[in-house]
């Protein structure tokens, strides 16, 4: 008998799918396994294990102030990841102990490691073996992919675990690396600002993008400048004229323009090529989520999500990549993967455009997998659109078709000044009819040494302050820092390699959601913009010498890359946090400290009747906690909850309504996933928050 353990209870029901035949032995509190003749299959919840935290080692609940700094541990020790409640404690504690029991029969010989195929899917299950004492051989089962042919196929070609030590140090040390810094930083510039201010390593140098950004706009002025233009029409097509130069004088400006209005625009080169245009590259994670922000406006947050479904679903390959290659060994996997595809010309393309392994560290691009849905079957439209997204580019890069384009350059001459205008046509559409774009031939039907009068005016115009960063500007940054306009793709994928980069593609995500839940920055429409505490991090960064945005932040990339590849120990990393540290404890600078501001209630408590306050939870979201929390009161809103199959959002106004017992309409779905619009209300069962229908929403006209 063979032991799987897989990092969540979904991948365990799709592995037990691919084996055939099993029993479940699963609770109604997700405690459990599954099982058939040859394996059984049981689950993490992701982790099931957190680093202590400093009370731990100090044995006692220690105010910040007497906590010794640089508070670095002898030796990391673990405990059982708190949840939001003691009775998800407990179906976790559950859970290790059913792990356990199994680790220790005899009849059970192996066991095969099926954490998330990254640095910290390896190190969640590792972690638990460790801590469960595990005597048993271990062997890892990597999956590019969920789908259950795969499955199978790593079933037969498992690795020994041991030969992913480096990842799991990588990981390791990753965690003990932010743990450190997060730690100690917060402690050291809330004191000295007499306010909490949580940071990070990744945290850092994403708020002071978004401050850089900000900061240009808040200090920007404007400058007026004039501007030639001679607008144009023939045959019933507009044509504009514009002088490259900029003036900074008016009258020079209206001089230039009578010289040129003595003169005639001549036709003097009409040249027409036509030119093959190629698909854009298959999608690296980043490059995903910054074309789903730009063409659909949806965030990155959302997108990460549906991704992560898709994945799990084993419709697409492993999500969270830096390439935009397929390596070479997987060759034939993408034939198969065109056989699958029906109605669609489609060819094998043996390019090193689509396959180079040097360009590929452990996860591929990410491509549809032989698994290929009714796409009218996913009861999220999100994850349609993004599924159809990944399926379109993967089909653009295989067609039989050429994109074929003619484009048309005009050069025209107006005394010593040249123009170019351009214009396109489709002659052959390609991979347009699946990745459309803008094509239009806007060009008048001119001929050659053709002459016509031209009227140029002076256009007064001032220049404008920088747009607030973008998602996909600030992806751009984080996935390398050091870009600039003549980085060729050479040094690009260079510096992927390297670890030139902060924080990863799985986790930059997570870490904007709780900069915002704390308040540093906000998002709209795709945008970040600064608030008030956010910029008062910044200062204090500032004031006080620490040093950890893009320069420093990479340097500490790049050492986890190295652990990687056993160039230096992780003893050595941590050894360089605690100098960087110490460096930084040495400012002896004294920082305004702010008054706290009064809390604001959001009223009663349904429970106990004290005051009800927002604030934040470790992981980042929004709570509307009791003030009576210190004497066993569990009340707690979050800006997200569940309703049957559905996701609440809450806010400050909804949360207010529902805590004086109002009703509040939201949109829900229906267990056909059939959207309505209700009024709920919370219904308290003993000490547990539900959500009860209280009218539907009337529509306008109806009966």
């Amino acid at each position: 008998m063979k032991l799987i353990i897989a990092e969540k209870p979904s991948l365990a029901r799709t592995i037990a799918k691919a084996l055939g035949k099993y029993k479940s032995h699963t609770e109604e509190d997700r405690t459990g396994y599954l099982e058939n003749d040859d394996y059984i299959i049981t689950w993490a919840f992701g982790h099931l294990y957190t680093l202590k935290d400093v009370n731990d080692y100090l044995g006692k609940k220690t105010l910040w102030k007497d906590i010794p700094i640089p508070f670095i541990p002898s030796l990391f020790e673990y405990k059982v990841r708190l949840n939001k409640s003691k009775e998800t404690d407990e179906v976790a504690k559950k859970q290790i102990k059913i792990i356990e029991s199994f680790l220790k029969r005899e009849d059970i010989t192996e066991v095969i490691h099926c954490g998330d195929s990254d640095r910290e899917g390896q190190i969640i299950v590792d972690i638990l073996l460790n801590l469960l004492n595990n005597k048993k051989d271990v062997k890892r089962l990597w999956l590019p992919e969920q789908t259950e042919e795969t499955i199978r196929k790593g079933l037969k070609n498992l690795k020994e675990n041991s030969s992913y030590e480096n990842l799991k140090m990588e990981g390791l040390t990753r965690s003990y690396m932010d743990w450190i810094l997060g730690i100690n930083l917060t402690i050291f510039l809330s004191l000295k600002a007499g306010e909490k201010l949580t940071v990070g390593r990744v945290l850092i140098p994403i708020l002071k993008f978004i401050y850089d950004r900000d900061m240009k706009i808040k200090n920007f002025k404007p400058e007026t400048y004039f501007e030639l233009q001679s607008k144009g029409k023939k045959d019933d097509v507009d044509f504009i004229l514009t002088v490259r130069e900029k003036y900074e004088d008016s009258e020079k400006a209206a001089e230039k323009a009578k010289t040129l209005n003595l003169s005639k625009g001549i036709v003097k080169e009409i040249e027409k090529t036509e030119k093959r245009k190629y698909p854009s590259k298959l999608f690296s994670l980043s490059k995903l989520q910054k074309f789903l922000s730009e063409k659909y406006k949806i965030n990155f947050e959302s997108s990460m999500k549906s991704i992560q479904r898709l994945y799990e679903g084993g419709y697409i390959t492993y999500p969270r990549t830096s390439t935009e290659y397929l390596a070479e060994t997987e060759k034939e996997k993408i034939q198969e993967i065109l056989s699958k595809i029906p109605d669609i010309d489609l060819e094998f393309k043996d390019s090193k455009k689509i396959f180079d392994s040097s360009k590929v560290e452990s996860h591929s691009a990410i491509t549809i997998t032989t698994k290929i849905p009714d796409i009218d079957s996913f009861s999220e439209e999100l994850d349609k659109t993004i599924y159809k997204a990944i399926f379109n580019r993967f089909i653009s890069n295989f067609l039989k078709e050429d994109t074929v384009l003619s484009e048309t350059s005009v050069k025209i001459l107006v005394a010593d000044e040249e123009f170019t205008l351009k214009g396109e046509t489709i002659i052959n559409e390609g991979f347009l009819k699946y990745e459309p774009q803008k094509i239009e031939n806007k060009l008048p039907n001119f001929t050659l040494n053709e002459e016509f009068d031209v009227n140029f005016e002076v256009l007064e115009k001032q220049t404008k302050a920088p747009n607030h960063a973008t998602e996909s500007e600030l992806e751009s940054f984080l996935e390398n820092p050091f870009r600039n306009e003549k980085t060729t793709e050479e040094e690009e994928y260079k510096a992927i390699l390297s670890g030139t980069q902060i924080g990863t593609t799985a986790t930059r995500t997570e870490i904007v959601s709780k900069a915002i839940a704390y308040n540093y920055f906000s998002r709209k429409n795709g945008s970040y913009y600064l608030e008030p505490l956010g910029e008062r991090i910044v200062d204090v960064l500032d004031k006080l010498k620490v040093n950890l945005y893009k320069d420093r932040t990479v340097e500490f990339s790049i050492f986890l890359k190295k652990v990687n590849k056993n160039e230096i120990t992780s003893q050595e990393v941590i050894e360089d946090v605690k100098k960087e540290l110490l460096e930084i404890f040495k400012t002896d600078v004294e920082i305004e400290k702010k008054a706290p501001p009064e809390k604001e209630s959001f009223g009663k408590c349904p429970v106990c009747k004290k005051d009800i306050y927002k604030g934040n939870t470790k992981s980042g979201k929004v709570s509307y906690y009791c003030s009576g929390y210190k004497d066993g009161c569990t009340f707690a809103l979050y800006n997200e909850m569940k309703h049957f199959s559905n996701v609440l959002k809450i806010n400050d106004s909804k949360a207010k309504k529902l805590i004086e017992g109002k009703e509040v309409l939201f949109k829900l779905k229906s267990s056909k996933g059939n959207e309505y619009e209700a009024y709920l209300k919370l219904k308290m069962n003993g000490k547990y928050i539900n959500f009860e229908q209280t009218r539907f929403k009337e529509k306008k006209g109806g009966n």
